[in-house]
């Protein structure tokens, strides 16, 4: 699920790192191709794996990595892991 939140975070991110390695084409490549992984079934299908693999292929030979949609995905599971502790201090307060 969590790769599949990044794909989707992937599709419409304008993603500063792939731009600067990559420029607007490679962010292009990356949205498009994380569409497609989500489109055929996503990273838990057999054709989302290839496709996924297709896209990683993709990417290392633009030399871009989707670092701000990475760390956009931390954020979200940060705050996410916070909502469980949040609660516990202000039932106990």
């Amino acid at each position: 699920a969590r790769l599949d939140a990044l794909l989707a975070i992937m599709t419409t991110l304008s993603d500063t790192c792939v731009l600067h390695r990559a420029g607007i084409e490679g962010l292009h490549t990356m949205q498009r191709g994380a569409q497609h992984v989500l489109d055929v079934g996503g990273s838990a299908s057999l054709a989302g794996r290839r496709a996924l693999n297709q896209l990683d292929q993709q990417l290392l030979a633009l030399n871009a990595s989707p670092g701000g949609a990475a760390d956009l995905l931390a954020a979200c599971l940060f705050i996410d892991g916070l909502e469980p502790a949040l609660g516990r201090v202000s039932r106990s307060v």
